[in-house]
This record gives C-alpha cells, structure tokens and sequence, in this order.
C-alpha cells in the first residue's frame, strides 16, 4: 500500500498585526541562522551575539547563536575556531558548550568577549599536556569536543564558575591561579 504524507497549514484567521510581523521576523532569522528553521522559529530563545577571541592565535569569531539551534555554517565556524591549535586538528564541537555560555552571558547581562585559552585538544596535544602540566585529565572531554576554557573580558572568573555551576549543565573547573574557567558538557560536577 503506497502511503502518502501531507504537511497541513493551518492558518489562525485571528492573528493580528503585530503577532504576524514578530512570528514573520522570528521565521526570517530561521531561515539566515539555522539549519533548521523550523527549529528556529519554534525556539523562544533570543538571538545572542557571541564574540570570542582565542588568546593563542589572535583570531576573533563573533556568531549569532540561538540555544538549542546551531547552523550548519556557525558549526563550521566553530569547529574550525575551536580546533586544537597546536596541530590545526578539526574536531565537531558539541553545541551545547555554546548554550551554557549564552546562557552565562544572559544570567550576568555580559557583553564581553569569550577569550578561548583551549577548546578541542587532539590526543596527542592532550598526552603533552599531561606530561608538562598538572591538572590534565588522561580522558578529557576536550578530546571529545566538549570543554572549553575561557574568561569573559568584563566579568571575574569567579562570577563565570558561580553562574555556571547554578545552570547544572556540565562541568564547572575553576583555575584562579591561571585565571580562567572550563566549561564541560559532561555530568554536572565542579572542582
């Protein structure tokens, strides 16, 4: 038996005015921001700027980002922005790291820019790391594309792990010493 599938519209006869032009506008930056638009315009997320620069190759990305929705073209941008700069490796990055920052920068009202001090580390960047350096995990999420470190030039790091660790989304490290937090979307845990 050959089924055959509709996708049937139905139109609300009373929306008003105002309700078209926002739900025109919201179906609009879906169709330049994601993916998926219908994912876009389904979300009641704002649309957030996110400016990073990575402190290691002096490169800044800034990406319009809607939690929960990442673009084909935005996750290129980042996985090629977050790559292991030690080697050039490309990794994908997990899309939710983007979300706990948006959702920082939201809780504190911060326009600052993310510095990236490391983002994806290739095996082998990792294993010279934990050779040289205390505190390297043998099997960190870096490896997997899902930690981050950085600072937000306009608030304390301190300020970023406390409103981090309340968004019970991943893991929250704090490095005073070396002045920068790591945000993972692993089990939720801090150190």
């Amino acid at each position: 038996m050959n089924e055959r599938r509709y996708l049937i519209i139905i139109m609300d006869t009373r929306i008003n005015r105002r309700k078209f032009f926002k739900q025109s506008a919201r179906l609009m930056a879906g169709i330049f921001l994601a993916s998926s638009p219908l994912v876009a315009f389904a979300s009641r997320e704002p649309v957030q700027r996110l400016t990073f620069f990575h402190t290691h190759t002096g490169e800044q990305l800034e990406i319009s980002h809607i939690p929960g929705v990442l673009s084909t073209a935005n996750q290129i941008k980042i996985n090629t922005f977050l790559r292991d700069f030690r080697t050039g490796e490309i990794h994908p990055i997990d899309s939710k790291l983007l979300d706990i920052i948006s959702a920082v920068k939201t809780r504190t009202k911060s326009s600052g820019i993310i510095e990236v001090i490391s983002g994806y580390r290739s095996a082998e960047t990792n294993q010279v790391l934990q050779n040289n350096t205390s505190g390297v995990a043998k099997k960190s999420l870096h490896m997997k594309g899902q930690a981050i470190d950085i600072r937000i030039r306009n608030l304390s790091t301190y300020n970023i792990r406390d409103v981090a660790a309340t968004l019970h989304s991943g893991g929250v490290g704090y490095y005073a010493k070396s002045d920068f937090v790591h945000l993972d979307t692993g089990k939720y845990r801090t150190w």
